[in-house]
């Protein structure tokens, strides 16, 4: 087995153990707001490149994360995390000599805050900034000159609405670099069982995403070529649906994930398509599943790429439905005697 192979599987087990772990120990994280960590194979490509395994063993290491406790009180409290998300992207391609080329890096610093409505509902906010990159050197049109060279600017100003950038794309080492901040809000919609735990979910969540130079808004550091991003947009929206329900003991949840940037270049698709679906056999977090995409890539700096793709693999899923105190089945203990009376 190639031994980057091995690489992936190994963090992607680590990040399973860990959350067992914790959810041995009797507490467990929460992120209503999160991306699950995946591995997966499919079919379809685009004409440059042919991708034999793709990985996201994403990471969330919390700082303070209260929301369980919060979403257990007798009145609406609010709940708060804080954390660190690292979220890699790595691609295999059918290469001999360089089977893993430019993996994406993107590493979030996020709050999030959630509460529960009078009708159990949950409504969370978040704001997360970080970095992304691939740490490259090279100019990203070029592979004989480096980023921000006098011939790699050359190349750029050569550049027009009449472009085919995916076809220009120096695919091995061209630099991708920029800093960005990430608004996103949450409403999730449940219906609960016997037990308190939420049956069925329908979670809708919008995301407002702005590409910045400085890090964190304040820091000169790891921030854009001021070319690329009037090549790739500084502004992307992100409209989500998923549905979260349960077939006899297996919890299932089906999704739709649509973005659109603003600003990118002509021969850029501006919008992507994730349909997904999930089945959890065990019912706990890890699960089988297959999912369709259609539109920009999401691999760093391959928006300029756009092609269909369907995949299946494995995922775990950060925020499984758990035990809470629903508000509307507390009585006090006036309407408790009446209602033995009657």
């Amino acid at each position: 087995m190639n031994q980057f192979v091995k690489y992936l599987l190994l963090l992607l087990f680590v990040s399973v153990s860990n959350a067992q772990t914790d959810q041995l120990k009797g507490f467990k994280d929460y992120y209503p707001i999160s991306v699950r960590p995946e591995a997966s194979i499919g079919l379809g490509n685009n004409p440059y490149e042919q991708i034999l395994l793709e990985a996201t063993p994403v990471v969330y290491y919390g700082f303070y994360n209260d929301m369980r406790r919060s979403l257990n009180q007798d009145t609406i409290t609010s709940g708060d995390a804080v954390y660190l998300s690292f979220q890699p992207h790595f691609r295999i391609y059918n290469e001999e000599s360089k089977p893993v080329k430019t993996p994406s890096y993107k590493v979030l610093i996020g709050w999030q805050r959630i509460i529960k409505t009078d009708d159990d509902n949950f409504l969370t906010a978040a704001i997360e900034s970080g970095h992304f990159s691939n740490g490259q050197a090279g100019s990203a049109f070029s592979t004989e000159f480096d980023d921000n060279s006098e011939e790699s600017i050359a190349i750029y100003d050569s550049i027009t609405d009449d472009t085919d950038l995916a076809a220009l794309l120096n695919r091995s080492t061209g630099n991708f670099s920029t800093n960005l901040t990430r608004f996103s809000f949450n409403y999730r919609l449940n219906t609960f069982n016997e037990n308190n735990i939420p049956q069925k979910i329908h979670s809708l969540t919008a995301t407002y995403q702005l590409y910045h130079n400085k890090f964190m808004g304040l820091i000169d550091f790891g921030g854009y070529n001021p070319q690329d991003i009037d090549i790739y947009g500084r502004h992307k929206f992100e409209l989500g649906y998923e549905f979260t329900s349960h077939l006899k003991k297996m919890r299932f949840t089906l999704s739709q994930q649509f973005d659109y940037t603003i600003g990118s270049h002509p021969s850029s698709v501006p919008y992507r398509s994730v349909t997904t679906g999930i089945l959890y056999p065990w019912d706990n977090d890890l699960g089988f599943f297959t999912k369709f995409s259609f539109g920009r890539d999401n691999y760093n700096y391959r928006f300029v790429d756009n092609f269909p793709r369907f995949t299946v693999g494995v995922t775990w899923d950060w925020f499984t439905p758990f035990v809470i105190k629903p508000k509307k089945l507390q009585l006090d203990p006036n309407q408790l005697e009446n209602k033995n009376q009657g």
